[in-house]
């Protein structure tokens, strides 16, 4: 769910992220030194203000991200 995705990068940043925030957030990622986006593409900050709106909406996230995500909470 979207509202996860959004608390992962709370906790990343260490406060409650801006539009803008979570865009750079979302589309700024790392592994293996490559660059990816998070949810497969880049999204703006307007993209990310609707996304706020909608925090029980179920997304799609990168292989990448999911990897990313899973090791940071342990499983």
């Amino acid at each position: 769910m979207l509202g996860f995705i959004v608390r992962r990068c709370a906790a990343d940043l260490g406060h409650t992220p801006s539009p803008s925030e979570f865009a750079r957030w979302a589309n700024g990622q790392h592994r293996n030194g490559k660059r990816f986006c998070l949810f497969g593409k880049e999204i703006s900050s307007s993209a990310a203000k609707v996304m706020f709106g909608q925090p029980g909406r179920l997304v799609t996230v990168s292989a990448e991200g999911l990897a990313r995500i899973s090791r940071l909470n342990g499983k």
